[in-house]
């Protein structure tokens, strides 16, 4: 008998629920206001409501900038042939996923 099995079987006898997965979306709350973010303890930015959002990355390159998050997903838009787009790396353009010019100023990207 495995490790794993006798320990699933192990709770079944005692009658203990399965332990939760870390990170899982059935029972992990996400913000979805910027008001929310701030009650969370996140940074927020004041362009465009974005959250920061630090990575284990940041754990090991604590001197890296951390850009906002504006959303938790892909972007679906629609681009035409042969025009050049700025993909923006700050997280704080208005006109997401792409760059204004405006967001990054004053920031580290």
């Amino acid at each position: 008998m495995s490790l794993l099995r006798a320990a699933a079987s192990g709770r079944a006898r005692l009658g203990l629920a399965r332990p939760a997965i870390m990170g899982s979306r059935a029972s992990s709350f996400v913000p979805s206001t910027p008001e929310e973010w701030e009650a969370a303890g996140y940074e927020v930015s004041k362009k465009n409501g974005a959250p920061k959002i630090p990575s284990p990355w940041n754990k090991w390159f604590p001197y890296e900038p951390i850009p906002f998050s504006p959303k938790l997903g892909p972007y679906r838009v629609m681009v035409e042939k042969d025009r050049v787009y700025q993909w923006c790396a700050c997280g704080e353009a208005t006109t997401q996923p792409f760059c204004d010019g405006v967001g990054c100023k004053d920031t580290k990207f």
